[in-house]
């Protein structure tokens, strides 16, 4: 069960999840100089047991595995607040008596719940391998897959809250409709 849609527990789990993502950053191990393949992006994108192994290996030896670990915990709890954060948004868009603006509100709703899930498959996938310790064909195959369409939903819902509020402040201001 989602917390109720008010401003207050909307800006909780969306700058929740915006301050949960610096710390993913933060955590991430660092693409090495003048080489290419070994951070995190290349984890998400691996495709394979093989060069998921690779990466870990190279991550043990520069002794950056357990931070890689820790930044794929944070991650499911980013992807938590931001969704639910998202959601809520979303709800309150659909509180305006505005239908363009409800419609947002709905396009929002529908992209982070697909976020939601869809990002999880993917970064559940790269946590079982790092758990493992080592990388299955399978869920290397299921993360890289996964990546774009979580970046294509989780952009449309970005958007669609900022448009939707947006929205919602122009046509409160010319007394076209109530936030």
């Amino acid at each position: 069960m989602l917390p109720s849609a008010t401003k207050k527990n909307f800006l909780i789990f969306w700058l929740s999840g915006w301050a949960l993502f610096c710390c993913i950053v933060a955590l991430e191990p660092p693409q090495p100089p003048g080489i290419t393949g070994f951070d995190m992006e290349a984890h998400r994108m691996a495709g394979s047991a093989e060069t998921v192994n690779t990466i870990h290996a190279y991550w043990q030896g520069e002794g950056v595995y357990n931070r890689a670990l820790w930044s794929l915990v944070v991650d499911m709890l980013f992807i938590t607040a931001i969704s639910i954060g998202g959601i809520l948004g979303g709800r309150l868009l659909q509180q305006n008596e505005a239908k363009t603006v409800r419609f947002i509100g709905l396009v929002a709703i529908a992209a982070h719940a697909v976020f939601w899930l869809v990002d999880y498959g993917e970064t559940l996938s790269q946590l079982v391998q790092m758990v493992h310790g080592q990388g299955y064909d399978i869920l290397a195959g299921i993360a890289a897959f996964m990546r774009p369409i979580k970046l294509l939903v989780f952009l449309i819902g970005f958007l669609a809250l900022v448009i939707g509020y947006g929205a919602s402040r122009i046509l409160s201001t010319t007394g076209q409709s109530k936030p």
